[in-house]
């Protein structure tokens, strides 16, 4: 301590100065892109549980090792060295997805996950033909905490399952995959999302920024039941979607979806920069988008604007307004408007699916009767 009169002590000297772990989190939060495969993961997850049954969805791990050369062989430390690489991973997978997993199950989803070692492994959540689950331990199959012997036995899976572990082995030694188990899920088809999406958030942040990776991969079928075209639910989305009524209401638009018809598919390249300009002078504190409260201001903020601009606000506005205008009038009336509205429409539905031409095809009941010449 010091004494009257004298200076304090260093700063530095004090425990836990230059340390702020208590109130940051170690963890940098993922791009909008990056949450959206997240979400993604978890509803084509969902899907896949409620579409095919609880008990016909099971996980598949795959590990990298060479099958019968032991745990710590060269070769096996070799495989593994080479299974750092993200492209030598993918490459293996799709050799795997290409001969066998989209040939035996029905639909999939495949997500890559790091060991500590920097080692990847794939997780693969798979619809089987019959049911894995009636009759089988779960709870013991997945107790890592029991020796290796006491968690394989035969008596452990019912009859479906067993028969997936045999072919499933052979494959193994196959495509040199260590460690192959098929397990069915544990609790319910959320948890199991939900399991799987934090290995994915997880994965995304040892990926270097840069560099393109597919972590996930989907089916056909989950692929196009589960899309990417959604906008997730957050208070900087209400406010672009704010943003863009104002904008529809200073061109005279019904709705802001009247865009793509006067300027293409590619509008937003075009406006995007003067949409952004459009001045929301709301600051809203934390609960406030969730229990509603910024939904009703911006609302009343887009039937009537001018109310909660002071005189710059009012400027700036005036400013984009007349800049909107004038854009839209040089881009929805050049020599290229009507190619931009041709490319907006909807592609014409091709009729090769719908089969031979029958007798209701044909209509006869349309046509007059050759004997009646009126």
């Amino acid at each position: 301590m010091a004494e009257r009169g004298e200076a304090a002590p260093a700063a530095a000297a004090l425990p836990s100065q230059e340390s702020d772990n208590c109130i940051e989190s170690k963890d940098e939060p993922l791009s909008p892109y990056r949450r959206k495969c997240r979400h993604r993961l978890i509803t084509a997850i969902e899907w896949m549980v409620k579409k095919h049954g609880i008990e016909r969805v099971g996980v598949l791990t795959l590990t990298f090792g060479v099958p019968g050369s032991g745990r710590g062989s060269q070769a096996t430390r070799e495989l593994r060295e080479l299974a750092k690489d993200l492209d030598f991973v993918q490459k293996r997978w799709h050799s795997l997805n290409s001969n066998i997993i989209r040939h035996r199950y029905k639909d999939w989803i495949m997500i890559l996950e790091p060991h500590k070692d920097g080692v990847w492994h794939i997780h693969v959540v798979v619809a089987t033909q019959e049911d894995i689950r009636t009759g089988t331990d779960i709870e013991t199959l997945t107790n890592y905490s029991l020796p290796y012997w006491m968690r394989r036995g035969k008596h452990l899976r019912n009859e479906a399952l067993a028969k997936e572990w045999r072919e499933l082995r052979q494959i193994a030694c196959k495509y040199r995959f260590g460690r192959i188990e098929l397990l069915p899920v544990k609790k319910t088809g959320e948890a199991l999302a939900r399991y799987l999406a934090d290995y994915l958030s997880k994965s995304f942040r040892l990926v270097p920024a840069g560099k393109k990776s597919r972590l996930v991969r989907l089916s056909r079928s989950v692929s196009k039941a589960v899309n990417m075209k959604f906008s997730p639910v957050t208070l900087g989305n209400l406010i672009y979607r704010t943003r863009l009524k104002i904008t529809a209401d200073i061109l005279h638009l019904d709705d802001y979806g009247g865009f793509a018809d006067f300027l293409g598919s590619r509008w937003n390249y075009y406006l995007g920069d003067l949409i952004a300009a459009i001045p929301v002078p709301m600051k809203f504190a934390k609960g406030d988008f969730e229990c509603g409260v910024a939904v009703n201001i911006l609302n009343d903020y887009t039937e009537n604007p001018l109310p909660y601009l002071d005189e710059d606000g009012k400027k700036k506005m005036v400013a984009v307004s007349a800049a909107l205008l004038e854009k839209f009038r040089e881009l929805a009336f050049d020599e290229m408007a009507e190619m931009r509205w041709r490319e907006s429409q909807p592609a014409e539905a091709d009729e090769i699916d719908l089969g031979p031409v029958t007798e209701a095809d044909l209509q006869h009941d349309l046509l007059a009767d050759s004997n009646e010449p009126f």
